[in-house]
């Protein structure tokens, strides 16, 4: 069976002056033997794994880097990225493992013992489905339409889209039908503006929540 070999995959580091050896843990105990967590080091960093694995092993969790493992655990990055890093580590049969997001993790930090994977936990959902049920259910959210659909109209942001959405209106035919609001004649209209002008309005809302005086251009292949 292969391993997860330490030295090859975490060569070690020179101890720099200053710096702490790591706090012992042998006396934590382990309350979950079934499940034994490997968290992968890329796109996190040693600081921010190394707390990781700490905080599992004090609430009871195994983490191991040996053949024992059963759930790997990586953050931002797809089941795909995963699966090429665990190849050139010479894992090639990863059907083993479960294959999981940050969030898992988390979720079970929170509760202080393991919870069951979830769809939106799994790494391997969106390469076995060809989609990821968590953007899926947001794509098809009935807020998300009713937004995308009244921001393609010129003149309507994200501050618009939200009032029309908190007044009850899905459908742009509603929001014409009603006398009290104060449309623009373009809004009237109904026009749907260029991909530029939606890209402008979505950023200048967004980038406006935060900094209200910040100027706002769309640059790049818009100029051209």
């Amino acid at each position: 069976m292969d391993k997860i070999r330490t030295p090859s995959l975490f060569p070690q580091r020179k101890k720099q002056k200053g710096m702490h050896p790591p706090i012992s843990l042998s006396s934590c105990e382990v309350k979950f033997s079934e499940l034994v967590i490997f968290i992968m080091e890329r796109k996190m960093g040693v600081t921010r794994r190394t707390f990781l694995m700490e905080l599992a092993r004090r609430k009871g969790f195994r983490v191991e880097n040996d053949d024992s493992v059963t759930h790997i655990v990586a953050e931002n990055n797809s089941g795909a990225e995963v699966l090429e890093w665990l190849r050139g580590h010479k894992m090639r049969d990863s059907s083993r493992f479960e294959l999981l997001d940050i969030s898992w993790f988390t979720a079970c930090m929170e509760a202080g013992k393991p919870v069951d994977s979830e769809k939106k936990h799994r790494l391997m959902e969106i390469i076995e489905e060809g989609e990821s049920s968590r953007a899926k259910d947001v794509l098809t959210d009935e807020r998300y339409q009713s937004f995308k659909l009244f921001i393609s109209v010129f003149g309507v942001g994200l501050k618009t889209s939200e009032k029309w959405y908190r007044m009850g209106f899905r459908t742009l035919e509603e929001v014409k039908a009603d006398k009290t609001l104060k449309l623009s004649r373009m809004q009237k209209a109904g026009k749907t503006p260029s991909k530029r002008s939606v890209i402008n309005l979505i950023v200048k809302d967004a980038v406006r929540t935060f900094l209200p005086d910040a100027l706002v251009t769309i640059t790049g292949g818009f100029r051209r």
